[in-house]
């Protein structure tokens, strides 16, 4: 019988993280990698991925998710380099610029979120069932959406590209299950993602109604959480790291909050 330690570790693994450059997916890296996976830590931001730290388990690329091409010559690359490719975790997302109100919003601010947070996605989500598929090994993916999946107030690009998000996994689950591939996603909710502590929570009544088109302030939304404070990246990095793991052998098709109790309210 395993320990609970042997069945969160990820030796021999191949795992891609995308939009690891910082916050999120900087940790969701580190956190794979801690476990044993040889993790290849991609951004679009090459200066970003020039200077990231390398480690024994870590590589980093330049990789833009919304470039098809690029995306499917990335993976053919790993294959070639690995053989294999075990776990990809779709976490590259945009969030500022949404584009303001609906009837104020362009196409070319539509399609520039979409193209990162939807088609971005699915680009690397079919890169690696064909991987995985050839390779055998089955395998995992999982997808960071966002509560804003299920309760709109970021504004419609944001919310609509996350709500994709988490049918895309269910269908993904749905097709790919027999394949031995599980697709699962992780709908995280505030977390603090910059330098420095995250400001603490006023226990005063929400101020009016500022800054992106329907949402009140990041700070007003915080004062909302049961948990009473922002998420660490790590401490969504730990769920996804379940999710990668044996742990999850039976689970798949999943959106899971990690969001401190905000979708109670």
């Amino acid at each position: 019988m395993f320990t609970a330690a042997e069945w969160l570790k990820l030796d021999g693994k191949v795992a891609i993280v995308t939009g690891a450059g910082h916050g999120i997916g900087s940790a969701i890296a580190g956190m794979l990698a801690g476990a044993g996976a040889h993790v290849y830590a991609t951004d679009r931001d090459h200066e970003t991925v020039a200077s990231a730290p390398m480690g024994k388990n870590l590589s980093h690329a330049a990789l833009d998710v919304a470039d098809s091409n690029a995306v499917d010559t990335f993976f053919q690359a790993v294959v070639s380099e690995r053989k294999r490719v075990d776990i990809l975790v779709n976490n590259a997302g945009v969030y500022r610029g949404l584009g303001g109100p609906v009837v104020e919003m362009s196409d070319a601010a539509w399609r520039a979120l979409m193209a990162v947070n939807l088609d971005g996605v699915f680009y690397c989500s079919r890169a690696a069932c064909r991987a995985m598929v050839t390779c055998g090994n089955g395998g995992r993916i999982i997808n960071i959406a966002s509560t804003q999946a299920f309760t709109p107030g970021v504004g419609v690009t944001y919310d609509s590209s996350k709500a994709a998000v988490v049918q895309m996994t269910r269908t993904l689950a749905l097709e790919m299950a027999r394949h031995g591939i599980n697709v699962n996603a992780i709908a995280p909710g505030a977390t603090w993602v910059y330098d420095g502590p995250p400001p603490a929570v006023s226990p005063e009544p929400p101020a009016p109604i500022t800054g992106e088109p329907l949402a009140d302030t990041v700070a007003n939304r915080i004062s909302r959480i049961p948990k009473g404070r922002w998420a660490s990246p790590d401490e969504v990095a730990r769920v996804v790291l379940f999710l990668a793991s044996g742990m999850s052998d039976y689970v798949t098709g999943v959106c899971l909050p990690v969001d401190g109790g905000w979708l109670l309210l």
